[in-house]
């Protein structure tokens, strides 16, 4: 559900191949943006930020998982994290908090890498250490939800157990902040916890209303109105998700994560031109921001300007690899004609992430192209396999025969 949260704030770019083959070009994973804009008719003046997202370290899961995006080594990045919390521990065996902590940065690692180390397995034992030396730690229910919603999406073994792992810690939470909101009315950390605890259960109105009551009792907060707009974006309004990026960008013209969302609203709106200034902001301000060439790589792909999708592909690439920016630039060479390279790409695609259809599809219509019916009809199989309902592998398929 996290990982689905997040992905459901990147526009996914509908192509035609060929004849009306609808691929999924390219999912614009965490897409944030920004551009500065009025704020509808508030004339009220905005308060200062508290802090400045820009600098703050991350403490939560998706703060982990933003983070990683802004350096060609977030691995790397979250080690020196894991040692400071490993220290701490060191120092004070005792400390739930620390403990939550370094499970937390192991999750980042683990999304970082989705390999090797038992990251996974080493966030889970320390979330449940942080739980057995504190059964009252909300921060640990939190953050063990949200590993286990992660599991589900990276293919853990288990994975319905998983998912009913994340729902329970998620309700444990919330039973713990409903009695904390109880207690103090005024308590605007346990406001902000419930949102998101709500947003990661999909109950977004719930989400919204608890948002609006950390809001009302601290509107100084950059973080909340951001969280705000992830929870807007998510449920599909554009609108207001814009309106909160643009508060975002007030309290914090350097934060690239709400150029980068806003980006991915005014992709949904159609407004491609606002859309394509964010990503050139966010490029700006951290040239080492893979996603935003990934998904200024897309916004090149619809508009036909297939050489400048691939530059920014192979940017995004060079930087550090990730599936969606193989499938945009598999689907820029196969527009070109070029299917060698469009299948290598669809090949380096699935090898990552076996378990997401788009990279098959993207090869069954390179197999049918190239007269590689069999191939073609295998992979246009698989992607009816993982998602039952995809039009184009059944038009493809079709067309196989």
């Amino acid at each position: 559900m996290l990982r689905q949260c997040l992905e459901s704030r990147a526009q996914v770019i509908q192509l035609s191949i060929g004849r009306a083959l609808g691929i999924n070009a390219a999912l614009t994973c965490m897409a944030l943006v920004a551009l500065l804009v009025a704020c509808g008719d508030d004339q009220k003046p905005t308060p200062a930020a508290t802090f400045l997202l820009s600098q703050a370290p991350p403490s939560t899961v998706e703060d982990y998982m933003l983070f990683v995006q802004e350096f060609s080594d977030g691995a790397a990045e979250i080690d020196k994290f894991i040692g400071a919390f490993s220290e701490a521990i060191r120092l004070d065996p005792n400390d739930s908090n620390a403990y939550v902590q370094r499970g937390t940065a192991y999750v980042g690692k683990y999304t970082a890498t989705l390999a090797g180390e038992g990251e996974y397995e080493k966030a889970i034992q320390d979330l449940n250490d942080a739980i057995r030396l504190d059964p009252y730690n909300v921060d640990a229910y939190i953050a063990r939800g949200n590993t286990y919603d992660l599991g589900t999406d990276y293919s853990i073994d288990g994975l319905g157990e998983e998912i009913d792992k994340a729902i329970r810690d998620y309700d444990t939470a919330l039973q713990h902040i409903d009695k904390a909101v109880s207690l103090d009315p005024n308590d605007v950390e346990a406001y902000i916890d419930r949102a998101n605890v709500y947003r990661f259960k999909r109950e977004y109105d719930k989400a919204i209303q608890d948002f609006n009551a950390a809001i009302g009792l601290d509107p100084s907060n950059p973080k909340t109105y951001f969280t705000r707009g992830l929870t807007y974006s998510e449920k599909g309004d554009h609108d207001k998700a814009i309106e909160d990026f643009d508060k975002v960008i007030l309290f914090d013209p350097n934060y690239v994560h709400a150029y980068n969302n806003r980006a991915g609203m005014h992709i949904a709106k159609s407004e491609h031109d606002k859309a394509m200034q964010d990503y050139d902001k966010a490029i700006t301000l951290n040239p080492n921001f893979r996603w935003a060439y990934g998904n200024r790589g897309n916004i090149y792909l619809r508009n036909g300007e297939f050489d400048r999708a691939i530059q920014d592909y192979d940017k995004a690439i060079a930087i550090r690899p990730y599936t969606f920016a193989y499938m945009g630039r598999g689907n820029a060479y196969f527009y070109k004609g070029e299917y060698d390279r469009a299948l290598q790409d669809f090949n380096a695609a699935i090898d990552r992430t076996p378990t997401l259809p788009h990279g098959y599809i993207g090869r069954g219509y390179v197999y049918l192209e190239k007269g590689e019916y069999d191939k073609a009809i295998q992979d246009f199989d698989t992607v009816i396999g993982l998602d039952a309902n995809n039009s184009g592998a059944y038009y493809g398929r079709g067309l196989a025969h």
